[in-house]
């Protein structure tokens, strides 16, 4: 039996540089809760424990469709690839030194609303959603966490350390007058973390710059049903109406939750582990449609999704996604911190800061990998009637969703698989 493997790795990276002008550049910018049971007072402590990291889940898929849609406006026939929690949980990790309308800016940018959940109730949850994500018995393998660079000339106050250290971590101390020196630690750091898929991610360190954070995030999942690679051929993927490129298509029948929808077609494959990845492949002309109304979209599947006999064949893809969230934040409301008006001064004490760079890279790897399944063999029934047909061979959108937590991983698109 093979096995597929599922590899997804991203990274974000926050740059703040103490800044001497006075003139901060403007940009312009668009402005599930736990139903609580008091049958009894032990239920209702229960209750009351579990309700942040359900505050943020419900936060955090609202900012995960917002920000794709911002991202997919922006690159229309480009392939997209981008982890909206690691996003999440630097913009948090930021928040925690961040103070007044910068503060403000950045909770109610990731989609929280500051009247509905308290700063210690969404660093709990955050604290809460990290540690179960990094489980060690959890069958999804999942690496996720945070770095930071801090300059020896600036003291960092211990208040935020501890609080970043809440977050899952790891403080180091740098002299970035030694910016070759640092680049290379930070890009070792990044390449340890990511398991060799991320090199090379700075080019620079500015020789100013008061801290550097890096928010990493790996996930390496296997399909409950693995694909043969003996069956996986070459076929035509449709890029547009006037270009179509050769690819490797991965094959096989079985039962799969799936929904025929006016607008798109869509699939789950479940991964081990209560995990799945959700195809959605929108029908002739519908592309944009469907991404401007993706929650929606995915509402109405909700109602109408059943297993079914599926024969399917889904594309290998390798693709790279790098987002300059300088230009992408300020359309969510978070536009202070990148200027002169940021008020950073919960991390220094100063309020000299602002946030120089803001890069989030992520690599979606779909691939056979050759290796057997040991000391197991499955084999399944089906009934002898023709499977429905699906074939992803027009651009589609993913979605890797880990159901237990409730929790966005990784989501894009896929518009041209052989790039």
């Amino acid at each position: 039996m093979r096995v597929l493997l599922y590899l997804g790795f991203s990274l974000l990276l926050l740059c703040l540089t103490v800044f001497a002008d006075h003139e901060g550049k403007k940009h312009d910018h668009e402005d599930d809760h736990e139903k609580k049971d008091d049958h009894d007072h032990k239920h209702h402590d229960h209750a009351e424990r579990i309700l942040p990291i359900q505050k943020v889940q419900a936060g955090n898929k609202k900012f995960a469709f917002d920000l794709y849609g911002k991202v997919a406006t922006d690159h229309p026939e480009k392939n997209i690839a981008m982890s909206p929690i690691s996003i999440s949980v630097a913009m948090v990790f930021l928040s925690l030194g961040a103070k007044d309308k910068t503060h403000d800016q950045i909770v109610e940018g990731i989609r929280f609303n500051i009247s509905e959940i308290s700063e210690t109730e969404m660093n709990d949850g955050f604290h809460d959603l990290q540690e179960k994500l990094n489980a060690d018995d959890r069958e999804v393998h999942l690496n996720s966490g945070n770095g930071l660079f801090v300059s020896e000339v600036c003291k960092v106050n211990d208040d935020f350390l501890n609080k970043a250290k809440n977050l899952r971590s790891g403080v180091s101390t740098v002299n970035f007058e030694e910016n070759e020196e640092v680049k290379k630690q930070i890009n070792s750091y990044v390449e340890k973390n990511t398991n060799g898929k991320i090199v090379d991610v700075l080019s620079s360190v500015d020789k100013d710059a008061a801290l550097v954070l890096v928010n990493f995030i790996y996930f390496n999942g296997t399909w409950e049903k693995p694909f043969d690679e003996k069956f996986t051929k070459e076929g035509d993927f449709h890029v547009n109406k006037d270009l179509t490129v050769k690819v490797p298509f991965m094959s096989q029948t079985g039962y799969y939750m799936t929904g025929a929808l006016d607008e798109a077609d869509i699939v789950s494959v479940p991964y081990k582990g209560n995990a799945s990845m959700l195809f959605i492949q929108p029908k002739d002309g519908q592309m944009k449609g469907v991404e401007s109304h993706l929650t929606d979209v995915l509402k109405k599947f909700q109602t109408r999704l059943y297993k079914d006999l599926v024969d399917l064949r889904i594309p290998k893809f390798d693709i790279s996604g790098d987002i300059d969230l300088k230009q992408v934040l300020p359309k969510l409301g978070i536009v202070d911190m990148f200027s002169n008006e940021a008020n950073l001064s919960g991390i220094t004490g100063t309020p000299n800061l602002k946030i120089s760079q803001a890069l989030h890279k992520a690599k979606i790897n779909v691939h056979e990998k050759g290796t057997e399944a040991a000391g197991a063999t499955v084999m399944e029934a089906i009934p002898m009637r023709l499977p429905t047909q699906i074939t992803l061979n027009y651009p589609f959108v993913f979605i890797i969703f880990d159901h237990d937590l409730k929790t966005i991983l990784f989501m894009g698109k896929v518009v041209n698989p052989s790039e």
